[in-house]
Formats: structure tokens, sequence, C-alpha cells
């Protein structure tokens, strides 16, 4: 296991950058006793502190640790750090991982030269996979053994769901389900603008077949409630954000594969 001696790193650092205590806790906006103290390994800096040290001397945090970045597996780590410098689930940790695949899908298609994240899609596609991916927050690398699952399983699968979803109503039920949680009749009723007949019968069609749930309300007030079955929730909203980036980019995008290109074992 590798050393920690984070207080001799900062005060390696320190000395290479050639300032004093002061400058340096001058540029943290901290007191000069606090660096005394990293220093002399009285205290360790605080998790907040820690990666405002690792940009002023331009290292990471895990050279502040170890006096070395990771020796194996660099650039994973370093992608780790990078997307985890935010907070879990924050969209600001989702904005950096999408800012992390854009160079990873130039890099499939060696296009060093354009920006991170565009504003039109781009949809690479070779004979090892697919990589889609908009500025709009759509970012996706399918490789071509993913194609080989793709089978009667699947089928089966489908035959389940999208049936249901050739009704517009019933795709606009769907939609207005994933949008709130716990939503009741009324309130769907109102977001969509339904009659009720109308709204019953695409509920009751979507219940039938597994995809929407209907339950009691912790709330009385708001009667039966609804949801989607877990088993397709993530299902509909990768499907739906796939439908979106396809609408989007009818105008520029296009697949170089041709047909019977793709491993599917039917």
């Amino acid at each position: 296991m590798k050393e920690i001696n984070v207080s001799k790193n900062i005060a390696d650092l320190r000395k290479q950058k050639g300032i004093t205590q002061e400058q340096l806790a001058l540029a943290l906006n901290i007191s000069p006793q606090a660096v005394s103290k990293w220093e002399t390994n009285t205290s360790l800096p605080d998790t907040q502190t820690l990666p405002l040290i690792a940009e002023y001397f331009e290292v990471s945090v895990d050279y502040l640790f170890y006096g070395q970045d990771y020796a194996y597996s660099d650039i994973y780590h370093k992608i780790w750090d990078k997307a985890a410098q935010h907070g879990q689930m924050t969209a600001e940790a989702y904005k950096e991982a999408l800012t992390i695949f854009a160079f990873a899908q130039h890099g499939l298609g060696r296009w060093a030269l354009r920006l991170p994240v565009h504003k039109e899609p781009l949809h690479l596609t070779g004979e090892n996979g697919v990589s889609l991916l908009s500025g709009k927050g759509y970012g996706a690398i399918i490789t071509r053994d993913f194609f080989e699952n793709i089978n009667q399983d699947t089928v089966t699968f489908a035959q389940k769901i999208l049936p249901a979803l050739s009704e517009r109503n019933n795709i606009l039920v769907c939609l207005a389900i994933m949008s709130m949680s716990d939503i009741s009749f009324e309130e769907m009723k109102e977001k969509l603008s339904f009659d009720e007949n109308s709204l019953r019968a695409s509920l009751d069609e979507l219940i039938a077949v597994g995809i929407v749930i209907e339950k009691k309300s912790k709330h009385k007030s708001l009667g039966l409630t609804y949801e989607i079955h877990e088993m397709y929730h993530t299902c509909l909203c990768i499907l739906f954000a796939t439908l979106e980036m396809q609408r989007y980019s009818l105008n520029g995008v296009s697949c170089c594969m041709g047909y019977g290109d793709y491993p599917i074992k039917i």
C-alpha cells in the first residue's frame, strides 16, 4: 500500500513553487497557522480545501496524498476524480461526465479539433459499434457485441411494451407519469387536458400490460396515484431520450454502416 504523507507533499510543492507559508495561506484565503499545522502534521486540510490546494499547485488530489499520481489505470482514476469532484448525482457531475464522454467519442472518430460538446448531434457507426452524442445532454456508446444480445427474448420484451406505445394518448400518459412522482388521476387530467374517459382508457391499457402501476396514495386527498413499473421506467427514459436525439438530429446524422452489418441473432 502506498504511504500517505500529505504534510510532506504540501511542503515540497510549496518549496518547489518558491513561496512562503504566508503566500500559500493568502492564495487559499486561510491563516498562515493552518499551513504551518499541515506541514508539521499537526492537522490535515479538510475535504473542501484539498481540491483548492491541488488546483493551486496544478496536481491531483491523489498527488497530495501520495506524492505521485496513480501508477496504474491512471487515466481511469483521473476521469473518476474529475467527475467525482462534484456532488454525487448532481447536474454538474452529469455535465462533467458528458464532457468526458465527448472526448472519448471524438477519439473514436479522430475528431481532435472539434469542441468537447456540440449543439449539433454526432453519430459514429462502424464495424465495432455505435457512438451517439448531443450537446443537449445525450451520450451513448454501444459495442458491436451488445447487438448479439438482441434475440427472441428481446422481441418478447418489446412485444409487450411497443404496441402499448403505438397510441398517442398512451405515450402522453407515460410521459406525464414520468414527469411527476405519484401523480393522481386529476393531476394527470389537468396536465394533459384529457377528458375523463380518454384518460381512463389509456391508463387501463397501460395497467393491463404492466407498464403503469395504480396504487392508493399516502395522501388520502389524492386518491389513486400512478407510477411507471420499475421494469420499464429506465427503459422508457432511454427510449424517449433516444427518440428525441434522433428527432433533433434528422437533418445531419446518418449511419455509415450498411444493412445487415449488425450481429443480431434472431
